[in-house]
């Protein structure tokens, strides 16, 4: 399951970023979604448990703690040395704890897939130093 969570990550590459968004680009729109809207949107399209946490009604600036408890709710948080493909990083930006990431695997290690709005865009790039130290905390999608 974790390597169809990133192919579906994946899917939604370009994607432009909406604050709020929740569509995926096709080949008549270019689609809008935020953070949150990728991972709802991969969620949905894999039928995975974290659909039901969905809502549009935050800022810009959300609610961190709220945020975090929703993650927790629906999936486990695992260490973050442990981290691989296919699991959910909740980054700090701006000092706070606000910004969804999916882990992925790229040629030369791990990667994250996320709506970033310095990018305008869906993007995927190298996990490294810069990205590793905003982590805050990690999940992975538990299956029974």
């Amino acid at each position: 399951m974790q390597n169809n969570i990133v192919a579906c990550a994946r899917s939604w590459l370009g994607t432009r970023f909406h604050h709020q968004g929740r569509l995926k680009k096709s080949e008549k729109n270019k689609g809008g979604v935020d953070c949150l809207g990728l991972l709802i949107g991969v969620s949905a399209e894999l039928n995975l448990p974290f659909t039901e946490q969905d809502e549009t009604s935050y800022s810009h600036s959300p609610d961190t703690q709220k945020l975090r408890e929703k993650l927790a709710h629906s999936l486990q948080e695992i260490p973050t040395e442990n981290i691989k493909a296919g699991d959910i990083l909740l980054l700090s930006i701006d000092d706070q704890p606000q910004h969804l990431a999916i882990v992925s695997d790229m040629a030369d290690g791990l990667g994250i897939i996320h709506a970033y709005a310095p990018a305008r865009a869906v993007v995927e790039h190298s996990l490294d130093a810069w990205w590793r130290e905003k982590i805050v905390v990690a999940f992975r999608v538990a299956f029974s």
